[in-house]
């Protein structure tokens, strides 16, 4: 769901342009699934679309269901899967069946609501279409407010799970649009120049902290955020959450040392550091001295990244990105 902001971005210029929209998510899946459960096909009554619910396996059929339903206001739930080798119309080549609920949304207000930055929950009746946002300011959408429903919904402002509850004898898709996740990268060094790159195209969110002169640079790191101050007063700064991953790379003790101080303090999911074992047993030995219990220190990654047998810059960037994005789906090697 790494593309949910572009997305977003799109429905919100559609619908200031007076279009139509429809809305299709993934439900359940069963099998060899290629989406997750949330995942978001946004159509257009002009022809365009945005996302996907298959990979490209039943969006030509979800799109042309979305049609008759941005006609007629009346949401359907879709079953697709694979019938046998041959059903690649209305298949899914990979084995799996998938249920998608499609809707149509013609709130300009709520879609303008869904399209800011701040991290929103939307949630769709799949029997009637009624729906809301709601938000740390409130709740807007022709779906009536429940405090159980807030109760329920409010947690997963910050976690990002996506949930179908029963309502009422209904089944309700609770769908968050969270922050995106963080990979905060101290010492811009080679090795973070393709590491930024790989993480970006995962979906993170990226910065590099550096305050040398002459590393943290817009030519070395275009389209990167940038933070030229000391990697202590960096994080304290931008409060690393349960969707924050942290690398430091920079090999200079000045700098990697307050980094992982800092970061231990956080709620972190990741932290990483580059370096050799014997390096980092000496690393550890500071930190002890600074205070830091075993249990604290074993939340350290190091040497940083899942060991592929690779050395160079770039393979080194995606044996890290590799256990990032292990860490964050909590799969072990």
């Amino acid at each position: 769901m790494a593309d949910d902001r572009d997305i977003l971005s799109h429905i919100d210029e559609w619908a200031s342009a007076g279009h139509n929209i429809a809305l299709a998510f993934v439900l359940k899946t069963w099998g060899s699934a290629p989406r997750p459960v949330g995942s978001l096909l946004a159509i257009c009554d002009n022809g365009e679309f945005q996302g996907s619910v298959s990979g490209g396996c039943v969006e030509n059929a979800v799109i042309e269901e979305a049609q008759t339903i941005m006609r007629t206001g009346v949401p359907r739930t879709l079953s697709y899967g694979v019938a046998d080798e041959t059903a690649w119309e209305l298949g899914l080549p990979c084995g799996g069946t998938i249920e998608v609920l499609v809707l149509k949304v013609s709130d300009q207000a709520l879609i303008q609501r869904l399209a800011q930055p701040e991290p929103t929950v939307f949630i769709a009746n799949a029997l009637t279409g009624l729906s809301a946002v709601f938000g740390e300011d409130g709740w807007q959408g022709t779906l009536p407010q429940d405090p159980i429903l807030v109760e329920t919904t409010l947690p997963l402002l910050t976690s990002g799970e996506v949930m179908i509850t029963d309502y009422s004898g209904e089944a309700l898709l609770l769908r968050p649009f969270t922050h995106p996740y963080r990979l905060i990268i101290v010492g811009a060094v080679h090795i973070a120049q393709s590491l930024a790159e790989m993480a970006s195209l995962t979906g993170f969110e990226v910065m590099i902290i550096d305050p040398r002169q002459g590393y943290a640079t817009a030519e070395r790191f275009p389209n990167t955020e940038l933070v030229l101050e000391w990697p202590d007063t960096a994080l304290t700064r931008l409060k690393p959450n349960a969707r924050t991953a942290i690398v430091t790379l920079s090999h200079d003790v000045k700098l990697d040392d307050p980094a992982l101080q800092t970061s231990l303090a956080s709620s972190a999911f990741y932290i990483g550091a580059l370096g050799s074992r014997r390096n980092h047993a000496k690393r550890l030995e500071r930190l002890t001295d600074q205070g830091f219990t075993e249990k604290s220190l074993a939340r350290i990654q190091a040497p940083v990244g899942l060991d592929l047998g690779g050395n160079s810059p770039g393979e080194i960037a995606l044996s890290v990105m590799a256990a990032i994005t292990a860490a964050r789906y909590d799969k072990s090697f």
